[in-house]
C-alpha cells in the first residue's frame, strides 16, 4: 500500500507542476503529459490476478504526428500463496519502469488516437514473505533489466486542453532468468 501511495504522490506532482509549469513560461508550452491509471497483470502461468497500474509522462514534438518523452510506470502486480509441505509464503509482485517513448498520432480515421513504442529499464520485485524465507529464495526477484513497450491509446484527435481516453500496453522486461511480460488497461488523462 505505500509503494501505491508513493505512486499516487508522483502521479499529483507531475500533475502539478506540468499545469503550473506551462501557465508560467511559454517555453514549455509544446509539453504536453498524461497520467493514467487503472489494470496492471504480469503475463505467466504461475502469476497472481493483477492488481493497480499508474503511468505519469511528459513529451514534445517532434513533427505534425510524432512526439517523443519519458514515462515513469509502477504496477502492483499482485500477490500469490505457495504452499511447500507447511510452510506458507506470500509473493508480492511489482515493477517500476522508466522509459523513452516514442509517440505517433495515425492519419486514418477513428478512434485509435496515439501509437506508443519504447525502451528503458524496468525494476522487477517479488518479495517473500514467510516465517520460513530460507525455503522460498528461489522466487524471490530484484533485479533491473532492459526493457521494451508497445502501447495504443483510443484517445479523441480534436486539441483540448484535457483529453480522456483508454491505454493498453504490453511491456517486456528481461530479467537474467527470466522475461518478465506485462500486460496494461489504464484510463489515460492528458494534458
Amino acid at each position: 500500500m505505500r509503494h501505491a501511495l508513493t505512486a499516487l504522490q508522483v502521479a499529483a506532482l507531475a500533475l502539478a507542476i506540468g499545469t503550473s509549469a506551462v501557465r508560467a513560461d511559454p517555453w514549455v508550452t509544446p509539453f504536453r503529459g498524461h497520467v493514467s491509471f487503472g489494470y496492471s497483470k504480469l503475463l505467466s502461468s504461475d502469476a497472481p490476478g493483477g492488481s493497480l497500474g499508474f503511468s505519469v509522462g511528459v513529451d514534445r514534438p517532434l513533427s505534425a504526428t510524432l512526439r517523443t518523452g519519458v514515462d515513469i510506470d509502477y504496477s502492483l502486480l499482485g500477490t500469490r500463496t505457495i504452499e511447500r509441505g507447511s510452510l506458507v509464503a506470500d509473493v508480492d509482485y511489482s515493477a517500476i519502469e522508466a522509459l523513452a517513448m516514442l509517440h505517433w498520432q495515425p492519419s486514418w480515421p477513428g478512434p485509435l488516437g496515439r501509437l506508443s513504442a519504447g525502451a528503458g529499464v524496468m525494476g522487477a520485485r517479488a518479495a517473500v514473505s514467510s516465517a520460513g524465507a530460507a525455503e522460498f529464495q528461489d522466487l524471490a526477484v530484484s533485479q533491473v533489466s532492459p526493457a521494451l513497450a508497445v502501447e495504443a491509446t483510443l484517445l479523441g484527435r480534436h486539441p483540448a486542453p484535457v483529453r480522456v481516453g483508454l491505454e493498453t500496453g504490453y511491456h517486456l522486461g528481461f530479467l537474467s532468468h527470466q522475461s518478465w511480460s506485462l500486460w496494461d488497461a489504464r484510463l489515460a488523462i492528458h494534458y
